[in-house]
Parts: structure tokens; C-alpha cells; sequence
């Protein structure tokens, strides 16, 4: 049985579908110092009947393990420390141009 929820005109969608849509967001802006990256996110939200954007950012760091596979950790070591300096005034500064952007 699938679960059904409603859209905004009353139709029902199923609940996989909304689900799958989800997961394929993408971050709007990835940026890259050597082994570490910022991802700016946006997620939008109704506020004081207002359509608002909000903006978050992840951190990561890519390595290769013992087989030659690359992962990712939010953990830093003290080498990546002023790379995720850098990366958080570049995405600052990123955030700040998407803000302008729309409120121009």
C-alpha cells in the first residue's frame, strides 16, 4: 500500500514520489580547496506567507582508503583547518551574491 499525500491543488501524489524528488537535490554551489569542499545549500519555506530561501553549507573532506576507494568525512585534521577557513569566507561570500541576486 502507498502512501498518499496531497499537493497544493488537491490532487494526491504518491509519497515515494515526493521522496525521490527529494533526494535529488543537488547543492546549489560546490567549492574545492585541494581535499576539502563546501557544498551552499538552498531550501525554501513559507514564512509570514512569504516565500523565504535559506541558505546552509556542508563541509567535507575526501581521501583515499587502504583499497584505493575514495570517502568522505566531516572530520578535519589540523592540515585541513585553513583550507575549511578559506572555504567558509568563499562560501559566505557565495551565499551573500545568491542573496543579492534575488533581491535584485
Amino acid at each position: 500500500m502507498v502512501k498518499k499525500n496531497k499537493d497544493v491543488a488537491g490532487q494526491e501524489t504518491p509519497a515515494e514520489k515526493i521522496t525521490s524528488q527529494d533526494a535529488k537535490k543537488k547543492p546549489v554551489a560546490t567549492i574545492r580547496v585541494d581535499d576539502c569542499s563546501a557544498s551552499v545549500w538552498a531550501r525554501e519555506f513559507v514564512v509570514q506567507g512569504q516565500p523565504k530561501k535559506f541558505y546552509s553549507v556542508t563541509l567535507e573532506r575526501s581521501y583515499k582508503d587502504r583499497d584505493g576507494a575514495w570517502k568522505y568525512t566531516k572530520s578535519f585534521d589540523s592540515d585541513s583547518l585553513g583550507k575549511i577557513v578559506s572555504l567558509c569566507q568563499q562560501a559566505s561570500e557565495t551565499i551573500n551574491g545568491l542573496t543579492q541576486k534575488k533581491s535584485a
